[in-house]
């Protein structure tokens, strides 16, 4: 199972790349978006996702975590296999589907060929229910207010998955200490250091 790849792009085609990572090539298959990011020559990290069936096994390619995120959201949704999934992060971005689920805006998602109005219905109602996660995820160039709830969430889920409460992460944290932070990495250290102090 790979992981990520980090290699020189050597094929560049709308569906897929072919990446050279220490002389073995490997054809990893993208969205449309990444296709217009990359460039023959350009060495990238590609995030991967692993399609494992009985008779393929396919490589898909993004140039952020977060998009792979998403796609693994979309083929978690019951008729919306990797080429479906693709088309529709082809023709939208992570903010335009974020605004798509938030608004139930169906009519707008069908335009994704091949889904029609009872699966773009269903694929809002199945992220809706992962709304947190797409909020975090929909960060395509934070600044100010965004960027600090951004961090001040995930700080949350993150101190959640080890164990506090949501009342002890308020004591720790407040909103004055979240402004000062430029990235979860700082807030995650300002807290953990808060926690040594208190002993």
């Amino acid at each position: 199972m790979f992981e990520y790849l980090n290699g020189t792009i050597k094929v560049k085609k709308p569906e897929y790349l072919a990446i050279d990572v220490n002389g073995v090539g490997y054809r990893v298959y993208i969205t449309l978006k990444t296709y217009d990011k990359v460039q023959i020559g350009d060495k990238k990290e590609l995030y991967i996702y692993n399609v494992i069936k009985e008779d393929a096994f396919k490589l898909v390619g993004f140039l952020e975590e977060r998009e792979r995120t998403l796609f693994e959201m979309l083929i978690g949704i019951n008729g919306i296999g990797l080429s479906l999934a693709l088309s529709i992060m082809s023709t939208f971005s992570i903010d335009n589907i974020r605004e798509i689920v938030l608004n139930e805006d169906f009519k707008t998602l069908k335009r994704v060929p091949k889904l029609g109005e009872k699966k773009s219905k269903q694929i809002i109602i199945d992220l809706n229910n992962k709304i947190k996660t797409l909020n975090l995820m929909s960060m395509e160039d934070p600044t100010g207010d965004m960027l600090n709830s951004a961090i001040e969430e995930e700080l949350y889920l993150a101190l959640e998955s080890l164990g506090y409460s949501k009342k002890e992460i308020d004591s720790l944290v407040s909103k004055d200490e979240l402004n000062s932070y430029s990235s979860l990495e700082d807030a995650i250290k300002g807290v953990l250091k808060k926690i040594q102090l208190r002993g």
